[in-house]
């Protein structure tokens, strides 16, 4: 996988038809200082229904999430200790760091340590 990418991963594969917004887990490997990526999920007719900004700056990311408000995580590959700034449920294990985000959560400030 290259720097600053994100893979966007449903959470049903057990049908192709799903909302695909719905509990989505954003895989971001290497998100590098003063880079920002960005991903778009479809509905199901194919319009944009939800869009993903990050944007990592030093040791802080900014991840802006515009569309439709149902929960969503972020898995932060390689990355083992992060703060939020909002109220969020944070995972650690193997290296990687997942963070569990409720449905009303636009904007999110992570914190590298």
């Amino acid at each position: 996988v290259r720097p600053n990418s994100i893979i966007p991963m449903g959470k049903h594969d057990d049908r192709p038809d799903y909302a695909y917004s719905d509990g989505l887990t954003l895989q971001v490997y290497q998100l590098e200082d003063g880079k920002q990526a960005s991903v778009e999920i479809p509905s199901l007719d194919g319009t944009i229904e939800t869009r993903f900004d990050f944007k990592r700056e030093g040791q802080e990311i900014q991840v802006a999430r515009y569309g439709t408000a149902v929960p969503w995580n972020i898995l932060l590959v390689g990355i083992h200790v992060v703060e939020a700034a909002q109220d969020v449920e944070i995972e650690t294990a193997a290296g990687d760091t997942l963070i569990n985000v409720p449905a009303g959560t636009g904007n999110l400030t992570l914190r590298i340590k």
